[in-house]
């Protein structure tokens, strides 16, 4: 537990720290959850979004994830929106991701979508 809480804050750091042109950037950080509302039980590890938004993303990057029941954002950089999807391609029902608020949808999350000012979307 120690270990996901630190990875959490080093996470969080570099969130903070780095640049939409940094190559580690982090635009979205949220603990993941196997079980409903957000509960520590159920707690898997906070689980970063890199890069500068605007493309469909797979939240289980390395096949190594539990289905994401709940999902809570913890840094969103300034003016991104994060929507997550029960699909691979994110044209499921839509859920936003507030900052700090429990998200589920009553099957695994899949996918996201972030969309910041400087992704390549309109």
């Amino acid at each position: 537990m120690v270990r996901f809480l630190a990875f959490a804050l080093s996470v969080a750091a570099v969130a903070t720290a780095a640049s939409p042109g940094d190559p580690d950037f982090y635009n979205t950080v949220a603990d993941i959850y196997s079980g409903p509302d957000c509960g520590q039980e159920s707690f898997v590890w906070a689980d970063p979004i890199f890069g500068r938004g605007g493309s469909c993303q797979p939240l289980d990057r390395h096949d190594n994830t539990p289905d994401i029941l709940s999902y809570r954002p913890t840094t969103i950089y300034p003016d991104c929106v994060v929507t997550l999807y029960t699909d691979s391609e994110c044209n499921s029902t839509a859920y936003p991701a507030e900052l700090n608020d429990c998200v589920q949808a009553g099957i695994p999350f899949v996918s996201a979508f972030v969309k910041c000012p400087f992704s390549d979307v309109s």
